[in-house]
């Protein structure tokens, strides 16, 4: 049971997220490790999103360890590894298509793949037993909602801004079928809800070598893997 102060919380913010024709916005994010000794590696990574709906949407994911491109244009979503200079190519049409493509096909999610759908952070498609309203609090210097929501598989925190433009600015996914409890936690930072796009935001030009793959593997630090053909 969700009580009504998360509820309204999250349904204007899912509500306002839609009906934003486009948006860009930066993040920086942490995604748990397990040792095989039991020791928690948070690998950090930050990079920008720049959507269009509904058929536009690219995202940058950067760090010591990862750096990934995904594009979605003109019906085909493209992935582009820096490391291995090699890049896959699969059909898709709109924004979600895009993620599910990622997530079902390569078994992998689009860094804020929740903010990509044509209904960003809805309940009703979300794994949510229960879900609160833990207070108010503050980030970046804003007053925020801090809600706390459970579900079958994972745990989850959202802190949205408080006002006419509710803006989630962090979350927290706890995996609760995994040993240590790993955790993936997003800031997200420089809102845009009325970009200017030009054609070049979303289009990909495989830089010079490239490898057109057309197997893609990611691994566990979040590249396309060396064993990508």
């Amino acid at each position: 049971m969700i009580d009504k102060d998360a509820s309204k919380v999250l349904s204007d913010m899912s509500a306002y997220l839609t009906e934003l024709s486009g948006f860009s916005v930066d993040f920086d994010a942490s995604t748990d490790v397990i040792t095989q000794n039991g020791q928690k590696l948070k690998l950090a990574k930050s990079g920008s999103i720049a959507v269009n709906r509904p058929g536009q949407f690219r995202v940058s994911n950067h760090g010591a360890l990862a750096d990934l491109e995904f594009f979605l244009d003109n019906g085909q979503l493209t992935l582009f590894g820096t490391r291995v200079n090699g890049y896959v190519q699969l059909p898709a049409t709109t924004t979600d298509d895009g993620v599910a493509v990622v997530r079902d096909t390569i078994g992998f999610d689009v860094p804020g793949a929740d903010l990509l759908t044509n209904t960003p952070m809805d309940a009703k498609d979300s794994d949510v037993l229960s879900g609160v309203h833990v207070g108010m609090t503050t980030l970046g210097g804003d007053p925020v909602h801090h809600l706390a929501f459970r579900g079958l598989d994972v745990d989850w925190q959202l802190w949205v801004k408080d006002g006419d433009a509710p803006l989630p600015v962090h979350y927290v996914i706890t995996s609760k079928l995994l040993a240590g409890a790993p955790e993936y936690s997003i800031l997200l930072s420089n809102w845009n809800t009325e970009p200017m796009f030009d054609a070049a935001t979303f289009a990909f030009s495989p830089p010079d070598g490239a490898t057109k793959l057309t197997t893609v593997a990611i691994d566990a630090a979040g590249n396309i893997s060396d064993t990508s053909e």
